[in-house]
């Protein structure tokens, strides 16, 4: 059985720049529901990535999670999102990631200062996100 998996990514702002610095993988665990896959991160380890984030003096900037087709930001994304600060972006890879997907078949997402996730264009997504090996 094959169930999504969420990774975050945590840094530092620089002016306009953010530098990922670490990858994070919660503890999580797995759900196949006659509603869909997801991935739950309980309290206790929310607790602790908080706790985490405060004594490293990092905050996050994005989440990246998979699903298991299409990808796109569900209804429970939208609610449940860790990376949940205004600016924040959640990227969906489908197809459980199985592959190296580039963004433009990713489905990104910015949480907006209304508190909603509006999709990035995914012309303009490479202009927003920019890997760069140090």
């Amino acid at each position: 059985m094959r169930l999504e998996g969420l990774v975050l990514w945590a840094g530092h702002q620089d002016d306009a720049f953010f530098k990922v610095t670490e990858l994070i993988v919660p503890q999580q665990r797995g759900l196949d529901t006659p509603d869909g896959l997801c991935a739950i991160v309980d309290a206790p380890e929310l607790r602790r990535l908080n706790l985490y984030l405060y004594e490293k003096e990092i905050e996050l900037i994005a989440q990246f999670h998979t699903h298991p087709r299409h990808a796109y930001h569900s209804e429970t994304d939208d609610r449940n999102a860790i990376a949940n600060t205004i600016g924040c972006f959640s990227i969906v890879a489908p197809n459980f990631a199985v592959i190296d997907y580039p963004l433009s078949q990713c489905a990104v997402f910015r949480l907006d200062e209304k508190g909603q996730w509006l999709e990035v264009d995914e012309s303009a997504a490479p202009n927003q996100i920019t890997v760069v090996k140090d």
